[in-house]
């Protein structure tokens, strides 16, 4: 796994965008309201863990499932091909949005986890996936995170992760780091607003 992150690299996020943004209905999107059609947008997901030894660990992902234009339930389990069950280690989840936008309500509140409820309250530290023990590359502890992969009109790519305690970040180019947009969490299952609750509202993504 050689790479000074702890949560999903965006070399891994740009490859996984690469995959899902050439299926078909991944960035359609209507131009006038910026919001995905029904019946041709079309959210991916695939779920992202980490298997090996502690001293090997790798990323991998599983196959990507279809969902419809604004949703996508991945799979909650892993089955690996090279490594057991007590080696492999789920991290989170990717999608797409048809159209660049930041996390949805129902996108904040996916996590592989029934110990944490983000109805209740956002984690106050970032949860790190036990199996049963955590995930640790080199006494390094690898956090709790997911993603979604965008792209907009003009052809510019959108890579966003959040974590369970509400951080949503951007990649941006021209910093070449992760740039922190605001602190998030779920609305709560009753509520009619798609958007999350955010310290800053609305939340804005970088126009790079």
């Amino acid at each position: 796994m050689p790479t000074e992150d702890t949560s999903i690299p965006i070399a891994l996020l740009r490859d996984v965008g690469d995959a899902l943004l050439k299926r078909p209905g991944a960035k359609v999107c209507d131009p006038l309201t910026q919001k995905p059609i029904v019946g041709l947008s079309t959210e991916y997901c695939l779920t992202v863990y980490v298997a090996g030894e502690r001293g090997s660990l790798s990323w991998r992902v599983t196959e990507p499932i279809k969902g419809d234009h604004n949703s996508c339930k991945p799979s909650f389990t892993v089955k690996d091909d090279d490594y057991p069950d007590s080696w492999v280690w789920v991290v989170g989840y990717i999608h797409n949005h048809p159209c660049a936008a930041t996390p949805s309500s129902l996108d904040l509140a996916a996590w592989p986890t029934d110990k944490f409820d983000p109805y209740v309250a956002m984690a106050e530290v970032r949860l790190i996936p036990g199996n049963p023990a955590p995930a640790t590359y080199k006494n390094t502890a690898i956090e709790m995170a997911s993603a979604l992969v965008a792209e907009r009109q003009d052809g510019t790519r959108v890579f966003l992760r959040y974590f369970s305690t509400g951080e949503v970040q951007q990649w941006s180019d021209a910093n070449a780091r992760w740039m922190t947009l605001g602190t998030c969490a779920p609305r709560g299952e009753n509520s009619l607003s798609p958007t999350p609750r955010c310290d800053h509202e609305p939340l804005k993504l970088l126009s790079q």
